[in-house]
């Protein structure tokens, strides 16, 4: 048969299921037991293949690894991920730490929210990766490395002379060795700049290439002697697409195809990467566009591949009009062939026994380094608290204001939080409060404009049980004292479920009373979802210090249980 296209990808793509379906079918566990997305364990895989906000997703391949990252904002740093079968993901660290070398403000909790990365992309140019970033307020940066994994340098902002507010930066070199940076306005059209012969410049005002759609989230390559824009359409409910242009000048003109979209399926899909599997065979990574669930944005990954006439195809055209639809919804997926991977959906859960903090871990803005440790007391992580940041700020987007007021979590230095995984997960740390003073609170929180907490407060030489909520702007609300903690251990957790949440305390492990809001509704703001995380902090009528000591962070979610080594 010859190949003719998206209908010869598709067809082997079905047969490829079919078969996988008909030989694994004997060893497929009850629907009941089955995972509610990522690996199923039977060759298949639901999606969102990550139920957790790796928003605006950047996927790259080297050797034989693939790498994710994504935007990250105030929350320090940009996450990175490898993975062998683009469905099972490990941490693999952070491109970056800390942001305060571009502005002073990330240095200070409050001061940079919903700043710093937005949608960055990673390239590659004579042995040396280049990641792009652009905050609309901070402006642009760039970081670079020898090898994914890093070590990365740190931020540096780009030098430029561009007049207005940007986003979506991506790097991209010509055969003839010449570096350019493509930009989108914020809003406004997608340009071309030119940079300097280092890379961390623009050297002109920009030309124009696409303004016929509202673009978001830009990736650029060449293929067979044509440049390809892939950009996703920003768009209201499920008007999100994707598109391609192409054009065999990079200056253009342009043509364009509409490759991907939604269709009937209940969600807001595009925006993400092109990635070359094996030759034609390729893949598309995408978050969906839900900016009132408390995971933020998913990850997803469709099949994709090339026509015969040069045009990139993505996902599953059920419906013959041309436009891909996104596949493992419903109905399991047949994976990529590529070699068997173990089971890992990006396990959020940390013993603390490492030295190094796990990449699943971020910065409530820049961390200070002097008073937190995973050595000092080992297999412990150690929060030494510090009194709260009391300059407040305005949000980048949404331009919330950000006040400060004393006990407001938003203001704590080395608040360290993770992504809320699954549509349901439960959260548990168990915290030493031993060398806890008086005018200190420490405990587990989730955060974003809003927090909740629930912890020990000690005032007068007594320890607290307490739960708290706040705003960005309005600070702490009433809070809800427990009882007396009589002694050091305490357990804290935290029941996720469905966008709502209630907060518990036990005094051995097993038996846990609720304390606080039941249901408290959970969501995204400020381009992030919720986040879940650990604190320690002091009252500014305290002396500074006091170390809080967490023994582990455990998140169990209704998704892939991770393989774990004998």
């Amino acid at each position: 048969m010859k190949n003719s296209g998206p209908f010869f990808c598709l067809l082997s793509f079905c047969l490829f299921i079919i078969t996988t379906t008909m030989l694994l079918a004997p060893l497929a566990a009850e629907p009941a037991t089955q995972p509610a997305w990522g690996d199923q364990g039977d060759g298949t895989y639901r999606n969102p293949i990550l139920w957790a906000d790796f928003n605006n997703p950047c996927v790259f391949k080297a050797g034989d690894t693939f790498y994710l990252t994504c935007a990250s904002h105030h929350f320090m740093g940009m996450p990175l991920l490898a993975s062998k079968d683009l469905v099972n993901w490990t941490h693999a660290g952070r491109i970056y730490s800390r942001l305060g070398g571009v502005h002073a403000d990330f240095t200070l909790p409050g001061k940079a929210c919903s700043a710093g990365s937005q949608d960055g992309e990673v390239g590659f140019f004579r042995g040396t990766y280049y990641m792009f970033n652009w905050s609309t307020k901070y402006r642009g940066f760039v970081c670079k490395a020898a090898a994914p994994e890093g070590p990365w340098s740190e931020p540096v902002s780009l030098s430029e002379k561009i007049v207005g507010d940007f986003e979506d930066p991506c790097p991209f070199w010509d055969d003839d060795g010449k570096g350019y940076l493509f930009l989108l306005g914020n809003p406004g059209a997608l340009r071309i700049y030119r940079l300097n012969d280092t890379f961390d410049a623009i050297v002109d005002q920009g030309t124009i290439l696409i303004d016929d759609i509202p673009p978001k989230g830009p990736q650029v390559f060449k293929r067979n002697g044509f440049y390809y824009i892939s950009v996703a359409s920003t768009g209201k409910n499920k008007d999100k697409a994707q598109y391609v242009y192409r054009s065999k000048s990079l200056y253009g003109p342009y043509e364009s195809r509409k490759l991907f979209h939604a269709g009937k399926a209940d969600i807001n899909a595009a925006q993400g990467s092109l990635v070359e599997v094996s030759g034609d065979r390729w893949a598309f990574l995408h978050h969906d566009y839900n900016l009132f669930a408390t995971y933020g944005r998913r990850l997803y990954l469709e099949p994709a591949g090339w026509t015969a006439d040069g045009w990139p195809w993505i996902g599953v055209d059920a419906d013959g009009d041309g436009i891909g639809e996104p596949v493992g919804l419903t109905e399991p997926c047949a994976k990529h062939a590529l070699p068997i991977q173990p089971i890992n959906a990006a396990d959020p859960s940390d013993e603390f026994e490492a030295i190094t903090l796990g990449g699943q871990w971020a910065w409530n803005h820049d961390p200070d380094d002097s008073r937190w440790s995973l050595t000092a007391r080992p297999g412990h992580l150690r929060l030494t608290a510090r009194h709260l940041n009391t300059q407040g700020g305005v949000s980048q987007f949404g331009r919330t204001k950000v006040n400060y007021r004393e006990d407001h979590l938003l203001f704590a230095y080395n608040t360290l939080v993770q992504r809320l995984y699954g549509a349901e997960s439960d959260i548990i740390t168990k915290l030493d409060t031993t060398n806890m003073i008086d005018g200190q609170c420490a405990g587990l929180c989730t955060m974003i404009d809003d927090y909740t907490w629930i912890g020990v407060a000690k005032e007068g030489g007594v320890k607290r049980i307490r739960f708290a909520k706040g705003t960005a702007t309005s600070g702490p609300g009433a809070f809800t004292d427990g009882p007396e903690l009589k002694q050091d251990a305490i357990w804290l957790k935290l029941e996720h479920r469905h966008y709502k949440g209630t907060m518990f305390y036990s005094l051995d492990g097993e038996h846990h009373e609720p304390l606080g809001d039941r249901d408290y509704p959970y969501r995204t703001a400020w381009y992030e979802g919720t986040k879940v995380g650990l604190f320690s902090y002091n009252l500014s009528s305290a002396v500074e210090g006091g170390h809080a000591d967490f023994d582990f962070f455990h998140q169990r979610h209704d998704g892939p249980k991770t393989t774990r080594k004998e």
